[in-house]
């Protein structure tokens, strides 16, 4: 397995499993998988799996190509271009996965013009065939290093659990074995492995500069606040191992470095079995797997072999000799692709805009101040404060749950007439009723319009900021969320004028 620089041998030993994880017109929106980012997560089912990465090594050849690509939110996508990738780096690591065992695949790397470096077909792949496998010696999981950390940890827990409630988890174990590796890479046998991970994630929102991530939507920012918080609990955590670990250092360990590696587990990682997504022993790093880029409408199976003790990827679809070769990770829209993999992808349809600010800031005339914070308190107790979303083609039931609770006015909780309305309302929710009164549901749409028409404003206003700043691979991700945001309230409002039923 991984060893660090403390315990790890000259020469290069038979490693145990190293885990992975995982508009149309002149908006027309492109595949955003960075070029300048070498591995593409890995996923391991057509249902949601824990999975992707952001590829992050710069593509060579890619920079002009990105240019193009970036001004290609205008305009539709030309005719993909590919070209099979020889270097040195990766020959080295195909000689190096032959030597762990890895069986040999019908793909290879290759840098396409629409999403960087991707696994091509190098024959014809059928359907139900396996197209990628990693004997489970070359996997790291937490079972995998309890050789090098079992010890310490039980130690560590022993005291940190019962004192302070700290424990540590797989993703923080994993991370902190990377980031020792990295400090003495050429002693640890997989230096070819580790030369081909991202050297940086510039693409992922928790590392954009707080004039971008500003400007991504309110739910993406609350997600990279968790990320950013959840990144500084494991360090900390990290901080308080080692401390009596010293020993595991070939020099301190950085804030910076940690924070790297624990960005290439939570984009590379899978779970070995994604029935299990919660089990803390059930992220893996999966070499070769990193390089499988990801597309909503790839349909695969991923899953460990007890048979031939390896992880493997079944694709449930053809590829002809050529093609790119694709995984899924599960039915994500792209604010969350963006913050847990860097990325974004063309015509998703598992987009939606959250309008929980927008609803809240909505002004509804004859609401007082008092009878809306009890209208929120209602709408929590019964399960349905915030959460309120807009499809393509839909609105969320959620949304005209609180809506229409929003629009019972005058609002009084001591009088007979609000008490009839508010038990209307559960009826309604329940689906015992359609409507809590006609006057009711005929203010549902017109209030509706009105946050769309905010939340136009505020994707208008956006879009027109991010047009003056440089290209960048960041900044073309957040025209794309936006592009879409704004098309999505543009599809509602186009509906709610057309007076279809939401």
């Amino acid at each position: 397995m991984l060893v660090p620089a403390s315990t790890a041998p000259s020469a290069t030993p038979n490693m145990p499993p190293h885990k992975r994880r995982k508009p149309d017109g002149k908006d027309k929106a492109v595949q955003c998988n960075s070029p300048e980012d070498s591995l593409s997560p890995a996923t391991n089912s057509q249902s949601s799996v824990r999975s992707g990465r952001t590829r992050g090594r710069k593509g060579r050849t890619s920079r002009l190509r990105a240019e193009r690509r970036i001004k290609g939110l205008e305009g539709d996508s030309c005719k993909v271009e590919s070209a099979i990738i020889k270097d040195q780096e990766y020959l080295d690591f195909l000689a190096w996965l032959k030597n762990m065992g890895c069986p040999r695949t019908k793909l290879t790397l290759a840098e396409f013009s629409n999403t960087g470096r991707g696994m091509m077909a190098t024959k014809n792949i059928k359907a139900g065939e396996v197209i990628v496998q990693v004997p489970e010696r070359n996997l790291v999981t937490m079972k995998t290093l309890q050789s090098i950390y079992g010890a310490r940890i039980a130690r560590y827990d022993a005291f940190f659990v019962s004192s302070f409630g700290k424990k540590v988890n797989s993703h923080m174990i994993i991370a902190l074995h990377i980031a020792l590796l990295v400090q003495s890479p050429e002693k640890s046998g997989w230096l070819p492995y580790l030369r081909l991970l991202p050297k940086k994630f510039d693409t992922m929102p928790v590392r954009y500069p707080p004039e971008l991530l500003e400007l991504l939507p309110q739910n993406a920012q609350a997600h990279v606040r968790k990320q950013r918080e959840k990144i500084m609990a494991d360090y900390q955590c990290t901080m308080d191992f080692l401390h009596s670990n010293n020993d595991l250092l070939a020099r301190p360990l950085e804030y910076e470095e940690y924070e790297w590696a624990w960005l290439v587990v939570n984009t590379r990682c899978i779970y070995l079995d994604a029935k299990k997504q919660v089990a803390a022993d059930n992220i893996a790093l999966a070499p070769m797997l990193d390089f499988l880029n990801h597309t909503h409408d790839a349909k695969t199976e991923g899953f460990f072999c007890t048979k031939t003790k390896s992880y493997q990827i079944k694709t449930l679809l053809p590829y002809k000799k050529g093609e790119q070769v694709f995984i899924n990770y599960g039915p994500h829209d792209n604010c969350f692709i963006l913050v847990e993999y860097g990325f974004v992808t063309p015509d998703n349809p598992y987009n939606y805009v959250t309008v929980d600010n927008d609803f809240a800031q909505l002004s509804i005339p004859g609401e007082t101040a008092v009878a809306k914070r009890e209208k929120m308190e209602l709408l929590d107790m019964a399960g349905y404060f915030n959460d309120y979303v807009l499809h393509r083609n839909d609105v969320s039931f959620r949304l005209l749950v609180g809506m229409r609770l929003r629009l019972i006015n005058p609002f009084h909780k001591s009088s007979v007439a609000t008490q009839m309305a508010i038990s209307q309302w559960h009826n309604v929710v329940n689906g015992e009723l359609d409507q809590i009164s006609a006057e009711n549901e005929q203010q549902v749409p017109v209030h509706l319009e009105r946050l769309c028409d905010a939340m136009l404003a505020d994707a208008k206003r956006t879009l027109a900021i991010l047009a003056r700043k440089k290209t960048t691979f960041p900044v073309m991700h957040l025209q794309q969320v936006w592009i879409e945001a704004r098309d999505i309230v543009l599809s509602i409002i186009d509906k709610i004028q057309r007076k279809e039923t939401l």
